[in-house]
């Protein structure tokens, strides 16, 4: 199948790279879910991420950025101030509304869960020989294209100018 003058992956011969990235890509997260001792799941830390960088979101907007109805944004925003990690604080300028704060602990609990990850991560990549490592830095950079950029992805699309980008894990490891 074509789309917009473009062969889809099946056709032009992608679906195993597609399996295997997948595959990897679900096994990465079960080693870095299992890791986790600070017990959230990985749902959880997602939503807390995206209200600690994105400043006065509301729930709707949460709700965009996760890509999740309205109803499991709620869910997943009462857990976390149950936890202590957000708050909800009153809109100025929609007296119906609420926006979402990360509280200091909730910024410290995902500062701390980035800081692991990444020591991990960068361990195993700091096993892989240099070419190696610009290999998966170049894959990175297409994958990035591909997820955060595309134009035409109905999914996922790159972050507001306002949000400040986040640290490149493999800054270190690859020089």
């Amino acid at each position: 199948m074509v789309t917009e003058g473009r062969a889809t992956g099946a056709d032009s011969g992608l679906t195993g790279e597609a399996e295997r990235l997948r595959l990897v890509m679900i096994r990465l997260r079960r080693q870095l879910h299992r890791r986790d001792t600070l017990g959230l799941s990985i749902e959880l830390y997602s939503a807390l991420a995206t209200v600690v960088f994105r400043k006065g979101l509301s729930m709707g907007d949460l709700a965009l950025a996760e890509h999740l109805p309205p109803s499991a944004a709620t869910r997943l925003v009462d857990r976390l101030e149950e936890a202590g990690l957000v708050v909800r604080r009153p809109n100025s300028r929609d007296r119906r509304g609420v926006l979402l704060e990360a509280t200091a602990e909730g910024r410290q609990r995902l500062a701390e869960r980035r800081r692991i990850d990444n020591i991990w991560l960068a361990d195993r990549l700091g096993r892989l020989t240099r070419e190696q490592r610009s290999t998966v830095s170049r894959a990175l950079d297409a994958l990035e294209a591909v997820v955060l950029r595309d134009p035409h992805s109905s999914e996922v699309t790159a972050d507001p100018p306002s949000t400040p980008a986040l640290p490149d894990p493999l800054a270190e490891v690859a020089s």
